[in-house]
């Protein structure tokens, strides 16, 4: 049993975020577009900024947690992707701040999402998604006392954008069958990531930010986030869709600097983002590469937002690429040191 459960773990990775009509293109960039966009336009429309990206990348994160085969299952994954999310915002938040202090959050929380990555996808997911919470949250400069409550409008607009879409087209297809009760046990043992991979994983977190920081990069948390969703654990096929994963990422870079030379008031800002995260859905379902651009815009879009509403001087293209660059090279660094080679014992 634990080997076919295994078996159907790794086949529903790579049907993860499938699309298989388009009406469910439609669905599920609407879907997308609602859950995001309502916490974030709001926000900015009230004046509340900050708050709003708070409230959009929480729905984003909640959104691509609904994994499972029935509605209660989905419902759960979404809501502990968003207890994840807080938890690992707060943590970021509280315990960084420091140099010392922000590597070693982000190693803690990488290790955690390094162990669990091996679990269920659900599993998997909602850790990684802490992950990519406590990295940012020592990073990006929190200054508004509304954003505990974007983040709860946030998760809310996921939720009700999840039930109107089911309820308008019915449950996306899925081969994710989900039992929390196994899903957890291999979370807790590690199983498939091992020790190797989960402290490749972790070091090459901690490291990205380390490196980053002594460089004198301003925002170092740029390379720890490339880590942290770029680097995977599945052997030679791992290393190829970093290398997908990366491009992706770079030209998404690319794309949202240039656009970013142009345009510069919030609420522009705002529905970019908005914009970006319908068309990361629909990316993951046809190339991982589109679906990691479409991200990474999002990303750029709502930090350039945060800044400029703080007083901040946006940083340069050629800066983020850099940032962007050394993420990249260290996920793929810390993949290879993970995953090859795979010595195999003679027999005998």
């Amino acid at each position: 049993m634990p080997l076919l459960y295994s078996a159907a773990m790794n086949f529903s990775v790579r049907h993860l975020f499938r699309i298989d009509s388009v009406g469910g293109i439609r669905t599920v960039t609407a879907r997308m577009a609602f859950a995001v966009g309502v916490p974030l336009l709001g926000g900015v429309l009230l004046g509340h900024p900050v708050a709003g990206v708070a409230g959009g990348s929480t729905a984003l994160f909640v959104t691509m947690s609904d994994i499972g085969e029935t509605p209660r299952v989905r419902l759960g994954t979404m809501f502990a992707g968003w207890l994840a999310f807080l938890a690992g915002g707060t943590l970021g938040h509280l315990l960084g701040g420091t140099p010392n202090a922000n590597e070693t959050v982000v190693l803690i929380s990488a290790l955690v999402a390094g162990w669990a990555s091996g679990a269920h996808p659900g599993v998997a997911a909602v850790t990684r998604f802490f992950a990519v919470a406590t990295a940012a949250a020592t990073g990006i400069p929190i200054a508004d006392p509304d954003v505990l409550t974007g983040m709860m409008v946030g998760g809310t607009t996921a939720f009700a954008a999840a039930l109107a879409a089911w309820k308008w087209s019915g449950l996306p297809p899925t081969d994710n069958a989900m039992d929390w009760r196994a899903g957890v046990q291999r979370a807790f043992s590690g199983a498939d990531a091992g020790m190797r991979y989960t402290l490749c994983y972790g070091a090459a977190a901690a490291i990205a930010l380390f490196a980053a920081s002594m460089l004198g990069v301003r925002d170092a948390y740029w390379a720890t986030l490339v880590v942290l969703m770029v680097m995977r654990r599945e052997g030679t096929v791992s290393f190829e869709l970093t290398i997908q994963y990366a491009a992706g990422t770079l030209l998404g870079v690319l794309v949202a600097g240039a656009l970013l030379h142009w345009i510069e008031p919030p609420l522009a800002l705002a529905l970019l983002a908005t914009l970006a995260t319908a068309l990361a859905r629909v990316g993951f379902a046809v190339n991982p590469a589109l679906g990691y651009m479409a991200f990474t815009m999002y990303l750029l879009f709502v930090v350039q937002l945060i800044e400029l509403s703080a007083g901040i001087t946006p940083h340069l293209l050629g800066t983020r690429i850099y940032d962007v660059g050394v993420g990249c090279l260290l996920a793929m660094a810390g993949t290879l040191a993970a995953t090859w080679p795979r010595f195999t014992p003679k027999n005998g």
